[in-house]
């Protein structure tokens, strides 16, 4: 390696770790403070909102606009729709265990409660735009990054997107982030494009926030 290589290198380092850690850390402290609102309440939306704000933002200034729907993007709907409801049909089995917990079940109420006493739309509206921002950015913005191999990249990506997740302080919400992440990069992989991890992604996303709260009363 030459010395122009060598020099490139670290500067390649410093450059896409601003460009993936600033925003992971400004959407960390931006879910933490949500925590600290009241529930349902304008300042857990503004966290909130500008948590997806930064993901949308540091995808239009670094992401890859032409990998979102892939070579087939129908088939690739399809797929992400299918994997999406059935996942969402085995975490609700699953919260009908975890609602006898305690320990479990305290923190997830807490989460609940901002659909039930904020409003449903705006609540569903942040968890689309979360959604779709998530995607951009851990399974596009940081998957496609040159200086990584496409295993240290997948790596990377979920267990930044695991840490980013944990700033909430809810167990159950880091575990999910694992199921959906592994299977949300399986597609893109997969699909070679976006648009299915991206639907997986929603109907998971807005069918928790629908039916969660009828499975836990």
């Amino acid at each position: 390696m030459n010395s122009s290589q060598s020099g490139r290198a670290p500067r390649e380092l410093s450059r896409q770790l601003i460009t993936v850690g600033i925003p992971a850390l400004a959407v960390a402290v931006l879910l933490f403070l949500s925590t600290k609102t009241s529930r349902g309440g304008g300042l857990f939306y503004l966290c909130t909102f500008s948590a997806a704000a930064v993901y949308f933002v540091a995808w239009l200034l670094w992401g890859n606009r032409a990998a979102i729907l892939g070579p087939r993007p129908v088939q690739a709907i399809g797929r992400g729709a299918l994997w999406g409801l059935s996942l969402l049909g085995v975490f609700l089995l699953g919260a009908l265990v975890v609602k006898s917990v305690p320990g479990l079940a305290i923190p997830v109420q807490g989460l609940l409660d901002n659909a039930r006493q904020g409003p449903l739309l705006l609540t569903l509206l942040v968890a689309v735009l979360a959604g779709v921002g998530e995607e951009l950015f851990f399974r596009q913005l940081i998957l496609d990054q040159a200086l990584f191999s496409v295993r240290q990249a997948g790596t990377i990506s979920i267990v930044l997107y695991l840490l980013v997740t944990a700033a909430m302080g809810i167990p159950l919400l880091v575990f999910a982030a694992l199921i959906i992440g592994l299977a949300a990069q399986r597609e893109k992989q997969r699909t070679e494009g976006l648009i299915s991890s991206i639907v997986l992604h929603l109907c998971w996303s807005c069918g928790m926030v629908l039916l969660l709260p009828a499975v836990f009363g």
